[in-house]
């Protein structure tokens, strides 16, 4: 009965919409403003989504906490002092990313919304050692109602928020540094539908030397995941070359995750393909999944402030979905791109708009995370013209 009721509605939405849609208005307004087209293409994105599981919900928390480690093994650089991301997952129909449990198809709305602030800066007299703090938040569910702050907490709504902080000291100058911290995720709402979940706290740490990092993370006497990164590539950002061999060595995150049922392995192979603007990205779980997805990403400049990016990712059936993504300083607009199937609930079918802001910093120079070099910075030096200029007077 609840399945045909679900359907009902939205069979109803989708006659109000096309009846919207053909208003000579609306198709004026579309043809001279651009940004009516995304809004077009928000709208008819719906009918080809597929619905998000309960299980993909539950799973996105383990994932969630062990991207946000990853993001920090990114931030936390020799001399970074900064680096800030904020960002919020847009989809503007309930029936773009309904919700599939065993009483049917629901309408609502998947959401994300997420904040990550590091900053570290010199301590003591000599200032050679840098003293800092990581946090990130994120906020994530399925809900019937769209909202910004206050979610509806209906029968079918789920809210998790994973939060992970900790404190770090670095040594610039030989290349050291290490980190303490916690993780801990709180289960706002969820229901029976959804499989068995509840507070947890971890505790993790990390370090690094020269280009190689290691973290681990655990829960109660049990290790959950340990994470080697290395950085071969060299990064003028970092101080290292701006051209040459060294810049196309490959960069290498190993993960062995510590599994309720079977441990797995997760590698990814990371390699610059031309000066440091188009790189290739593989990974792999092992050694049951075998490949898992595959990006073709193109930067206009290194610093990593915009991109285009070609994806592909392996689905539980063996099939392989094709998408991708433009990602400017303010903006993300992906469709089937493998991050969002990935960390969005396993969403495929529909366009992900992500409103968002991602920064770091090293003293005044600035760039995206993990960036090869620095935004360009120019300084214009505008001089008053004399009456010299015009042939006048000496």
């Amino acid at each position: 009965m609840m399945l045909g009721s679900s359907w009902k509605k939205r069979s109803k939405g989708r006659g109000v919409f096309f009846i919207w849609v053909k208003s000579k208005y609306i198709f004026g307004m579309i043809f001279r403003k651009p940004v009516f087209l995304l809004f077009l293409l928000l709208n008819v994105a719906f009918l080809f989504a597929d619905p998000v599981s309960v299980n993909s919900i539950h799973e996105t928390g383990s994932t969630t906490r062990d991207r946000q480690l990853r993001e920090f093994l990114q931030a936390f650089r020799p001399g970074v002092s900064s680096y800030f991301n904020f960002g919020i997952n847009y989809t503007p129909l309930s029936s773009q990313l309904p919700l599939e449990s065993p009483f049917g198809i629901h309408d609502g709305y998947a959401f994300s919304q997420h904040a990550t602030v590091f900053i570290s800066m010199p301590a003591f007299e000599k200032k050679i050692v840098d003293l800092g703090a990581f946090w990130s938040a994120e906020r994530h569910g399925w809900d019937t109602e769209d909202f910004l702050f206050f979610p509806a907490y209906e029968k079918f709504s789920f809210i998790r928020s994973v939060q992970t902080g900790g404190f770090t000291f670095s040594y610039p100058k030989i290349k050291l540094g290490a980190a303490l911290g916690v993780q801990y995720q709180n289960i706002e709402k969820t229901n029976e539908v959804y499989p068995d979940e509840s507070d947890s706290l971890y505790f993790w740490g990390h370090a690094y030397f020269g280009k190689v990092a290691l973290q681990t993370s655990f829960h109660k006497a049990d290790w959950r995941h340990v994470r080697v990164g290395i950085d071969l590539e060299s990064k003028a950002v970092l101080g290292g070359d701006s051209s040459g061999w060294k810049t196309y060595l490959p960069n290498f995150d190993v993960a062995l995750f510590n599994g309720d049922e079977d441990d797995s392995v997760k590698i990814t192979w990371e390699q610059n393909l031309y000066k440091q603007m188009l790189y290739s990205r593989v990974s792999a779980f092992l050694p049951d999944h075998g490949f898992s997805s595959a990006s073709l990403t193109f930067y206009p400049d290194p610093s990593r402030l915009f991109s285009l990016e070609a994806s592909m990712f392996k689905k539980e059936n063996g099939d392989f979905v094709f998408g991708g993504g433009i990602d400017l300083l303010f903006l993300r607009v992906a469709y089937n791109q493998a991050y969002d199937y990935e960390n969005f609930f396993g969403a495929k079918g529909t366009v992900i708009v992500e409103l968002h802001f991602a920064l770091s910093s090293i003293e005044k120079k600035f760039f995206g995370l993990n960036a090869a070099k620095p935004a360009p910075m120019e300084d214009q030096q505008i001089r008053i013209p004399s009456a010299k200029d015009f042939g006048g007077a000496k």
